[in-house]
């Protein structure tokens, strides 16, 4: 049997280059827990984005592209689109939750251009049909109405999502226990210290399928 190969430093950041792969992703089998918890060893921030939750179960990883708009302005989200690049993940801060920013129309159309996923702080619509899609979308809510096609909002602006500053470039990591933000600069220690937490799992799971007690494992005892 052939050895699996390592990957370096190298081929970890390049895995994170603006266009993304799912065999890319799949190589290093990220999860927005163990990310977070490296995340927040590194930083002191666990880059959670608070309350916003998946559609449906899909892990999702890419770099965002920011856009800041209002609760009446689903046109924005358009715009947003139009600025994206395959492999993106659109990030859009909402002000207000009563209306919906997105819905089946911009996912179709941002499937088409190959956006890897919408994260809303803010309210989705047609929910069937975007599952039907197979197009993942992360929100804050669900509401049936939508506002207008105003376009006033700003694009590729820092902005808050869940309680978090997202800056466009940001790593996102999302999954079906919500989103993750990882800030470029911290992009290669976090790595390092994710892969460090799923080797540190994978010996404890070893242990505990051997008959070692959880307790004794971590020391609790």
């Amino acid at each position: 049997m052939k050895n699996k190969k390592k990957l370096s430093p190298e081929s970890i950041l390049e895995l994170f280059s603006p266009k993304f792969s799912d065999s890319k992703v799949a190589r290093l089998n990220l999860n927005t827990s163990q990310v977070s918890d490296a995340l927040n060893k590194v930083t002191g921030n666990p880059g959670v984005l608070s309350g916003i939750k998946p559609l449906f179960d899909r892990t999702i990883v890419g770099r965002a592209v920011t856009a800041s708009t209002m609760a009446d302005d689903w046109g924005t989200s358009i715009k947003a689109i139009e600025a994206a690049k395959e492999g993106e993940v659109l990030v859009i801060q909402v002000e207000g939750d009563d209306k919906a920013v997105w819905g089946e129309l911009a996912s179709k159309t941002a499937q088409e251009r190959g956006i890897i996923s919408t994260v809303i702080d803010g309210a989705v619509r047609d929910v069937g049909a975007v599952k039907k899609l197979k197009y993942p979308v992360f929100s804050k809510t669900i509401v049936p109405n939508a506002g207008s096609s105003k376009a006033e909002g700003k694009i590729n602006i820092p902005v808050t999502c869940g309680n978090v500053t997202v800056n466009p470039h940001d790593l996102i990591i999302g999954d079906e226990c919500g989103v993750v933000v990882v800030p470029d600069e911290h992009l290669k220690d976090v790595i390092d210290e994710t892969l460090r937490i799923k080797r540190n799992e994978a010996q404890i799971i070893s242990k505990i399928e051997k008959g070692y007690s959880f307790s004794d494992i971590l020391g609790l005892n």
